[in-house]
Parts: C-alpha cells; structure tokens; sequence
C-alpha cells in the first residue's frame, strides 16, 4: 500500500501536537513527514524505526567524545537526528493504524540514549573543548557526565518501578484502573508542572538547539553542568515524591487486605 503525505500530515492530531515541546512543533514534527514518507513507503515499521534510532544515537555520542570539529558537528546532527526518528516512529504506527504491543519497549529503549550515552558524550565534549577550566582539571566533567547520566536514568527507573508496583498492588486489590494521561493535563498537578519543564527544557526542547551553540562557542561544559544540576535536581524529587506516595499508598492497601480479610 503507498501512502501519501496528506496521510502522513493528517494522523497527527492538534491535541497530540500539543503535547510536544515548543521545539518539536517547531520544526521536528514538520522534518519528520518528509522522512516519515521516505520510511513508511519503503516498507519500515514503527519498532524497526525506533532500533535504528538506538543505533542513530550511540554513533552521535561517539562522534561527540573525538576531539575533533567536524566529528562534533557530525554528532550534534546526529543527535537532531534521533529526535526526528522519535517522531518518525509515531508517525509510521498512526498511519498503519497497527497496535504494537511492544512499541513502548523499543521506543522506551531508543529513547533512554539520549539520557545515557549522550550525558556522557557531553562530559567528554566537555572535557576537550573547554576553556573555562584548566586542562589538569578538566577529568572531572568526565565524572560530572557520569553522575548525571546515572541520576537521569535512576530518576526514570524509580518512576517505572514506581508506577509497576502501584498498578500491580491495585490488580491485587481488584481496583485495577486504565492507565491515562489525566494528571499530566491538571496544569495544578506537579505532573503536569514536570512534564512541561521535562519536554521543553529536556532533550525533546532546549537541550538540541543548545548543543549548536554549545559547539559553536566552545561551551558544552555549560551545558554539561546545567544539565546535570537540572537532572540531580529531578532525581531528588522523584524519589521523596514517589517515596511519600509510595509509603501512603502502601498503609491504604494494608488497611485494605485487612478489611477483606487478605
């Protein structure tokens, strides 16, 4: 079946293009249709589209640990790159109309690259680009890309775990709710709060034109530092958030298993 732009353009629903960063209704969304068509016509699927992206991904941090511009420049696009196929990806399942049931485990797993392998490339961008430190000193951005890279990732396995272990004690409870996007659209929620800083200021948002500059000034250890205080930041609020939750929702189940009988 050959698909045509219009298709590609109109499965992208306003209310579903809203929810992306500023950024990505900027230009993403629009970058990916063209790459989109190029894909969906030559026979790729959504997960096929998200592994390549994986792959998209660990060269741009690779090319951003060579001391060298045009190796840098190589993976700054690269990086661009990757969040256009985070699009592309989506795109290809609305269009087929086909329910993946592990679309969320590769898009999951292409996405934590940017969290990982770029985090660290930053640090050793960091460390041979800049001029604000003496070179003797400059290992420790290594360690700072480590640190973050770690509190970024543990940040997203604490709300994974969280929310699996929350699901599974309301299926044993016999209260088991359908999983939906409701907290995340109360502007009041914290929810909501995060997720508009996470996808504007995160690597969907800022984080990509950033790295031009970032390049182009010599400044990634800016960066570097910007964004891992921004990721410990976020670590720690997940973990005394979801620890608090976690600890009344625990004495809530308990009460309940006793009141049945459990």
């Amino acid at each position: 079946m050959k698909y045509t732009f219009k298709d590609i353009t109109s499965s992208l629903t306003k209310k579903k293009n809203s929810r992306s960063s500023f950024w990505v209704q900027l230009w993403v969304r629009k970058a990916s249709f063209p790459v989109t068509y190029l894909f969906i016509n030559t026979g790729w699927t959504a997960n096929m589209v998200s592994v390549l992206s994986w792959f998209v991904i660990f060269g741009a941090a690779v090319l951003l640990c060579i001391n060298n511009f045009w190796c840098m420049l190589a993976g700054v696009i690269l990086t661009n790159f990757w969040l256009v196929l985070d699009c592309v990806d989506g795109n290809i399942a609305r269009v087929k109309k086909v329910k993946t049931f592990m679309g969320d485990f590769y898009d999951a797993v292409a996405g934590y690259g940017p969290f990982s392998f770029t985090t660290v490339a930053l640090g050793m961008a960091a460390y041979h680009t800049s001029f604000l430190m003496p070179e003797k000193y400059r290992y420790w951005f290594i360690l700072v890309g480590a640190v973050g890279a770690v509190a970024n990732v543990y940040m997203r396995l604490v709300h994974q775990k969280y929310l699996n272990c929350f699901f599974a004690g309301k299926k044993i409870l016999g209260e088991l709710e359908e999983i939906t996007l409701k907290d995340t659209e109360d502007k009041r929620s914290f929810a909501y709060i995060r997720e508009q800083i996470d996808k504007n200021f995160g690597v969907s948002g800022l984080f990509m034109p950033w790295l031009f500059v970032a390049l182009f000034t010599n400044t990634f250890d800016i960066m570097l530092v910007c964004y891992t205080a921004y990721y410990i930041l976020s670590f720690l609020a997940i973990c005394v958030l979801y620890c608090k939750r976690a600890t009344a929702f625990e004495g809530e189940a308990q009460q309940k298993m006793r009141d049945k009988g459990l």
